[in-house]
């Protein structure tokens, strides 16, 4: 009794730790976001440094200056083609809501009719000009109040976005003086270590943006066909809010859906039956078979790890917990997997798990330290699996 007393004034004093610690957390968020993104940023960027620096005589400063050119040039001329094409197709949506609402309203009491409910029941077409006439005019309104605060929204936004690329620059430009200085703090003893959670990050948020990456072109493309195809409108605008969309983890398939369904209830009432049909098939297939892939071979996660993921992300840190919790997670799931198949092969009596990874390393160099201890788990395994037993087929 008096242990389990013990194991629970331990245990919740441990959650009343981590409680402090998350809510001390929460109050460095946005510094924590700001530095985290100042990261990923120079992740993404450094690639396409060490390419120019490998193939142009320009040395390292000279690349990281075409390098940031290049993606900040990119970067506006997307703004400018959202400000000017998107902004432009937006307000001409905006100003057809009469059109909008009426044309959805035949589509609904056209569809209420085919289905065989009686409109004494419920007017569906009613509902939706009650619709129209109330609840889009306050909508329109509050927007109208917050114009301010949405204006105050965007000048942070740039502000963050010019820290972020500020500090990414002096991250990019000397990667070495950074690295060097984690090294001379962790001891020598754990170096290895180090390097594997380096290779672990990278490949886990590689696999990640990879795959959101994917997904987002195939929602490109799928835009752009169906847009084609059946005449859709705003076609810019469905394709970057789309594209958009798909980069949030799981939920963004489902979500891709409704900008293009309400255009062509919209605009295309005679052919949105069939759009809504060839986008839920499509999405299905995105999201039961393409998304999990995709993500299974980018951050070897489970798709229910993924949904974990997401939800544990979105409950600690909102949307960019949401986006992010993915790659944390497939960081956490890898490094687990290594100690496990560590552990394994190290349990094995006769054997050295040095002497194996540096056999299988001889056998392909191009494998990495973690890779080559899951093969030689998988091979311990094989070794130590017992043979099947054998039926004794003597006549009795």
């Amino acid at each position: 009794m008096r242990v389990a007393f013990l194991v629970l004034g331990a245990l919740f004093f441990g959650i009343a730790v981590l409680d402090r610690v998350l809510g001390l957390l929460v109050g460095f968020s946005t510094l924590l976001l700001t530095i985290f993104l100042t990261w990923l940023f120079a992740f993404l960027i450094g690639p396409l440094v060490t390419w120019l620096d490998k193939r142009l005589p320009l040395g390292r400063g000279l690349a990281v200056a075409v390098a940031y050119g290049m993606v900040i040039g990119a970067i506006g001329l997307f703004v400018v083609a959202v400000a000017q094409i998107g902004a432009a197709e937006a307000s001409d949506l905006v100003g057809r809501t009469d059109e909008i609402t009426a044309s959805i309203a035949t589509f609904v009491g056209n569809l209420q009719g085919l289905v065989g409910i009686d409109r004494s029941t419920i007017d569906l077409a009613a509902l939706v000009q009650d619709l129209q006439e109330q609840t889009l005019p306050a909508l329109t309104q509050q927007l109208a109040d917050q114009t301010q605060t949405i204006a105050a929204s965007v000048v942070s936004v740039f502000g963050t976005l010019f820290i972020i690329v500020v500090l990414s620059l002096y991250a990019v430009t000397d990667p070495d003086a950074i690295t060097g200085t984690v090294r001379r703090i962790v001891p020598n003893r754990h170096a290895d270590t180090l390097l594997l959670v380096q290779r672990t990050v990278g490949r886990a948020f590689r696999g990640f943006l990879r795959a959101q990456i994917v997904l987002a072109l195939i929602q490109i493309g799928l835009t752009l066909v169906i847009g084609v195809v059946f005449g859709l409108p705003y076609l810019f605008l469905l394709t970057v809010s789309t594209a958009l969309l798909m980069f949030i983890p799981f939920f963004g398939p489902p979500l891709a859906l409704i900008p293009i369904a309400f255009v062509a209830l919209a605009f295309r009432p005679d052919v949105a039956l069939i759009v809504i049909v060839v986008l839920v098939i499509t999405q299905t297939i995105l999201v039961n078979a393409v998304q999990p892939r995709l993500l299974r071979e980018g951050v070897g996660l489970h798709p229910i790890l993924v949904i974990v993921a997401l939800l544990a992300g979105a409950q600690v840190a909102g949307l960019w917990g949401a986006i992010f919790g993915i790659p944390v997670v497939a960081i956490v799931n890898l490094l687990l997997r290594y100690i496990i198949d560590a552990r394994a092969v190290n349990e094995v009596e006769g054997v050295e798990l040095s002497d194996m990874v540096a056999e299988i390393q001889a056998e392909n160099p191009d494998v990495e330290v973690e890779d080559a201890v899951a093969i030689a788990a998988d091979r311990v395994e094989a070794l130590i699996e017992p043979d099947p037993p054998v039926m004794d087929t003597r006549p009795t």
